[in-house]
């Protein structure tokens, strides 16, 4: 294809393939997504690192749910929930469990140094008692561990659920992509059709969110560079 061609080609084609670019990484993520309805599907993926994060905490959530400690955890993940309404409620619901008995099962993972003091204040807060600042500061130690945890936590998950969807979309939209040009070109499927859908399949999932704004953004400069050329 020499210059004269590519001047020659209409923006409205262009606009309407770059459009059908874009719809079929829209419609790989919808594919993506309709996995969830299948005890959750994609939306598994990342849950682990929240789990393991939680592991040194489980005495406390058993208190809530004995026979799945994670139940409220993994429920609020898998709705996909707010992020900061997740770790909230996560970290509520260790403060709602956190009593002598698993402060004492706790400590030894959080806080080893300070094993006796933690228990120390918890047997307090459940007299009714008024800790000692000592103790106010380990409690407050023992609530920045938390923070900590699951900060890190739901970040690797957030991260590896956002890459795993984006690859999974890629990957389907590639074999839409493969599909469509076989039933198109049928017989006459070649190397070229295949490295052309490949290439289309590839480009559409990071191409779907910004597909109208590249449309406008190309149309907007080839109109200036026709407009300098007169």
């Amino acid at each position: 294809m020499d210059i004269a061609q590519i001047g020659s080609i209409d923006l409205g084609q262009f606009g309407t393939a770059l459009s059908a670019i874009a719809a079929l990484g829209t419609a790989a993520f919808g594919l993506v997504d309709a996995t969830k309805p299948f005890n959750g599907g994609i939306s598994n993926v990342g849950y682990g690192f929240i789990r393991s994060a939680l592991e040194p905490f489980e005495p406390a959530l058993r208190t809530i749910s004995a026979e799945d400690p994670y139940v409220v955890v993994k429920a609020n993940w898998l709705n996909g929930v707010a992020k900061t309404e997740q770790k909230a409620a996560t970290r509520n619901l260790i403060r709602l469990g956190f009593n002598t008995r698993t402060a004492a099962s706790m400590a030894g993972h959080v806080l080893p140094d300070d094993h006796d003091l933690l228990i120390a204040t918890a047997q307090k807060i459940e007299s009714g008692q008024m800790p000692s600042e000592t103790e106010l500061a380990v409690l407050a130690r023992f609530d920045a561990i938390i923070d900590a945890r699951l900060d890190a936590a739901f970040e690797r998950a957030e991260q590896k659920f956002r890459n795993t969807s984006r690859v999974a979309a890629a990957v389907i939209a590639i074999l839409l992509a493969e599909l469509g040009a076989a039933v198109i070109v049928g017989e006459n499927f070649t190397s070229t059709t295949f490295w052309l859908a490949l290439f289309i399949g590839f480009i559409a999932v990071p191409v779907a969110p910004i597909a109208k704004d590249l449309s406008s953004a190309i149309s907007t400069a080839a109109a200036a560079f026709k407009a300098v050329r007169r």
